[in-house]
């Protein structure tokens, strides 16, 4: 009899998601098992429950993998450059996790289980100061118009946000980019309302 599989704990995590989008919640941890190749308790074994398994395989209550891109800049670099950076990673993750959003919902997922115990904050909160703080730094550097910084957080991530939602609730696909340069075309329309430009100041970088 041959030696059981071993398989990783990111390829673990990415069948699971896959079949919690594809089926539910409410799927099977045998389900999950038989893509992988391994048995259902050995699927077990390395993350205790099926319900942890969905909370990591989601990520829930940990930061997004962005976020120290957000943190530490900006650099000095073309902000136009950064911000495109930013965006992709952004959009990375929204695409991943607006599909999972039903999932969390039917999995009855406490505030608490949400929030995580970070203790700089609950991710998405944390997240959103993160990004006010990246404009604020870009305004002080003067590479910025002036304005509020928590407003160009919200307008910023929300336009990244919607498309994701807006497709998850009419049933349709995003496009990648190598088929619809999006992301190039929102990073410019919002680059022409903050830039120091856009109101007669000193040309951005």
């Amino acid at each position: 009899m041959g030696r059981p599989r071993q398989v990783l704990d990111e390829e673990i995590l990415v069948a699971a998601r896959a079949c919690f989008i594809e089926h539910g919640a409410s799927v099977s941890t045998e389900t999950i098992a038989a893509r992988l190749g391994v048995s259902g308790p050995a699927l077990l074994k390395r993350f205790g429950t099926k319900r942890e398994l969905l909370k990591a395989a989601f990520s829930i209550g940990q930061a997004p993998p962005w976020l120290p891109m957000v943190e530490e800049g900006p650099d000095e670099r073309e902000l136009t450059v950064q911000l495109r950076e930013i965006a992709e990673a952004i959009d990375t993750f929204f695409r991943r996790m607006v599909p999972a959003f039903a999932v969390l919902r039917e999995a009855g997922l406490t505030p608490e289980e949400m929030r995580g115990e970070d203790k700089q904050g609950p991710a998405p909160a944390r997240a959103f100061l993160a990004m006010a703080g990246w404009f604020r730094r870009a305004q002080e550097q003067g590479r910025m118009r002036e304005g509020d910084p928590s407003v160009m957080a919200s307008l910023f991530l929300a336009g990244l946000q919607y498309r994701h939602f807006l497709a998850h609730m009419t049933n349709e696909s995003v496009p990648t980019e190598a088929e619809d340069p999006w992301l190039d075309r929102m990073v410019d329309t919002f680059w022409r309302g903050v830039a120091p430009g856009a109101v007669g100041g000193k040309k951005g970088r």
